[in-house]
């Protein structure tokens, strides 16, 4: 299949990184000879990534000074894809990029390809501490709960879509903190496109600076602002069926949880100190 792949890596504070893990990538794509354009977006970062990647040669470096979140960033970067098929994954390469020509190879049969490190074949190499795994679950869980969805994992982030699909989703795009990804699959799944789980090789990137317990809150409060904007999501002019169905009693459920996930975190960290 003659495909042009674009592939989006949003970058926040990445100078450090970034050229040599861009170097990995272009030499895989060269050795492969997969079709590419590669498109760098710096998400407002405080430190010289924007001058590190405009350096970079045989890339598209994109910019903007205020930080906007990863999945500003990822949005953005879709916006300028030329490809048929545009895939986003993240600047520390956590996803072994062996990936990306599985993604090459399913890409004619899906609309939406996600990356997962609990599908079948996937391999982690070096996990994450115990209060990520512990986040990561109650996140699925309230995900599955909320939206009904098949997935094992919603926010490894290497996900690949066709272009015009993108394009069409980034344009309903509400939130761009960490529960992008999400509602990415809820449009997906709202509009009856084709997806696939991908199962990945996976490291733990120890030096994230990420704190598990402000974005995992950042999560839940977009996740409820997800199902909130569930009209606004379907591509043409159908009104999405009334579904009166015991919302309130998924929501005390979830309270339930976050009170509980809450009393663990606490415990966890008092017991470390």
């Amino acid at each position: 299949m003659d495909m042009k792949l674009s592939i989006v890596i949003p970058c926040y504070n990445e100078a450090k990184d970034i050229a040599s893990n861009i170097e990995k990538v272009k030499a895989y794509l060269k050795d492969k000879k997969i079709d590419h354009e590669l498109i760098l977006v710096n998400d407002g970062s405080k430190d010289n990534t924007k001058e590190v990647i405009e350096s970079i040669e045989g890339v598209r470096a994109l910019s903007y000074e205020k930080n906007r979140g990863k999945g500003g960033a990822v949005k953005y970067g879709i916006e300028s894809a030329t490809g048929d098929y545009v895939l986003f994954m993240d600047a520390d390469l956590s996803t072994d990029i062996s990936a990306i020509e599985k993604v090459v190879e399913l890409a004619p049969n899906y609309d939406l390809i996600i990356g997962s490190r609990h599908a079948k074949g996937s391999v982690i190499k070096k996990k994450q501490p115990f209060l990520r795994v512990f986040i990561g679950r109650c996140c699925r869980l309230l995900v599955k709960m909320l939206f009904h969805t098949k997935f094992k994992d919603t926010q490894c982030g290497f996900k690949a879509m066709r272009t015009d699909v993108a394009k069409q989703i980034v344009a309903k795009q509400q939130v761009n903190n960490f529960a992008f990804d999400v509602e990415y699959i809820y449009i997906a799944k709202l509009n009856n496109l084709s997806m696939y789980e991908l199962g990945i090789t996976w490291s733990d990137d120890r030096g994230s600076t990420v704190s598990p317990i402000k974005s995992s809150l950042k999560f839940f409060k977009d996740i409820f602002a997800i199902r909130k904007h569930k009209k606004d999501y379907y591509f043409d002019d159908n009104k999405p069926k009334k579904n009166g169905n015991g919302l309130l009693v998924i929501m005390m459920v979830v309270l339930f949880l976050l009170v509980v996930a809450a009393l663990v975190i606490f415990l966890v960290t008092k017991s470390k100190h």
